[in-house]
């Protein structure tokens, strides 16, 4: 099985949304779903995507830092972060980072449609000279062409090249608005549990609003409505909102180091958990977006379950942690390769399917550390994996596909 959600209304990933009949939210309970493996059997709080808000308004302006360092599309130029922060170090990144940032809308539907016109509205930030802007897949919402306000001014851009999976964007705006700069580009890799990050965006057509906070958390992960999970986020308790989702999340040295996305929250509003996509997993899979190419994901094709005290009692499993495997698909790499799934069913499993307790040497504590290690991993590459069945150790190893366009 792909994934078992419960989705109510409309926001998905962490968007929000206006139609002719007004607004419209989602909040999404997960009990089982899908990770580059497919996975399953875990509960989260309700998550809601901070993607949009509702109604267009000018979002960015124009005029401030950088490009980017990393080389990532022709033109870009390195520039310097704003120097010798002092105690007024959030209004200097702000005050450096607001030009650069936009507003984004997209339009869906058909004022003869049931539900009428649909704005989704989020935000934006220019990632290099060329006028390309990163944002979530979400905001952009599956059209070919969006309106972006940037400096007062609002624009038609193209979206040039998505990835739902991990769900991002760009959008190329030409020619690129005179007295614009890219915000410069950081890296999720180096931050630590207490560092200060700086959150700009548009919750609630509220345009170029900033909240800061600290990084709350590394390595998070949460299921999505195409039933993978989306791990390695980056967890901060600055405030976000509908409408923030496609933003930046910036550390002290103005740089860009994660792209702001969901929240959880049993409100459907910011309780001071919100998270953010790396920005190292945009610059891995840039080259695809730029270039308008499909980017492929690492998929095992099993749901899962973290195997916690609780399934150790109620299954009398041999061991403490793991992945026990639920089903296997039909076709897909781990059914090939001869794992096993449980002889129950999905939603009452008994307890015998195989226990996967490493992937290639590394050490497999629940779903979360499996995906990571999955989604480290490229199509077409081999993982071994050392599971236990009935009690018996034994290492398979499996070709990972590419995950299923229609899913899985």
């Amino acid at each position: 099985m792909a994934k078992r959600w419960h989705d109510e209304g409309d926001w998905a990933f962490g968007s929000s949304r206006r139609s002719s009949r007004g607004p419209w939210l989602v909040a999404t309970a997960a009990v089982c779903f899908a990770i580059g493996v497919l996975a399953g059997a875990s509960w989260f709080p309700r998550t809601v995507y901070v993607g949009l808000d509702s109604a267009a308004s000018g979002g960015g302006n124009s005029s401030s830092t950088q490009g980017s360092q990393n080389g990532l599309a022709s033109g870009s130029e390195p520039s310097a972060v704003p120097p010798e922060l002092g105690n007024n170090v959030i209004t200097q990144i702000y005050d450096a980072s607001r030009p650069s940032i936009v507003t984004i809308t997209a339009v869906s539907g058909t004022s003869a449609a049931k539900d009428g016109l649909q704005e989704d509205v989020g935000t934006g930030f220019f990632i290099d000279n060329s006028g390309d802007i990163a944002t979530n897949n979400h905001v952009v919402n599956g059209q070919s062409s969006v309106s972006v306000s940037v400096n007062g001014k609002t624009y038609k851009a193209k979206v040039v090249g998505t990835d739902a999976l991990d769900d991002l964007a760009v959008v190329r705006l030409t020619p690129m608005p005179a007295n614009v700069k890219p915000l410069p580009l950081g890296t999720a890799s180096t931050l630590h549990p207490g560092d200060l990050v700086v959150a700009i965006g548009n919750p609630f057509e509220l345009t170029a609003s900033v909240s800061a906070g600290i990084v709350s958390g590394l390595n998070r992960s949460m299921p999505t409505d195409n039933g993978r999970l989306l791990s390695g986020l980056v967890q901060t308790d600055a405030a976000l909102n509908p409408g923030n989702s496609g933003g930046p999340l910036l550390n002290a040295s103005g740089q860009v180091i994660g792209i702001n996305t969901a929240i959880e929250s049993p409100v459907e509003g910011s309780v001071g958990i919100g998270f953010a996509i790396p920005i190292d997993k945009l610059k891995q899979v840039l080259p695809n977006l730029l270039s308008g190419k499909a980017v492929d994901h690492p998929w095992l094709g099993i749901t899962g379950m973290d195997i916690t005290p609780k399934e150790v009692e109620t299954y009398h499993l041999p061991v403490n942690q793991g992945v026990l495997v639920i089903t296997t698909t039909k076709g897909g790499p781990a059914q090939r390769a001869g794992i096993h799934g449980d002889s129950g069913s999905a939603e009452k499993p008994v307890g015998d399917g195989d226990i996967i307790t490493a992937a290639n040497g590394q050490s497999v504590a629940d779903l979360e550390s499996l995906t990571s290690i999955i989604s480290s991993l490229q199509v077409g590459d081999v993982v071994h994996l050392s599971i236990l069945r009935h009690g018996t150790s034994m290492d398979i190893s499996v070709t990972l596909q590419a995950w299923p366009k229609n899913g899985p």
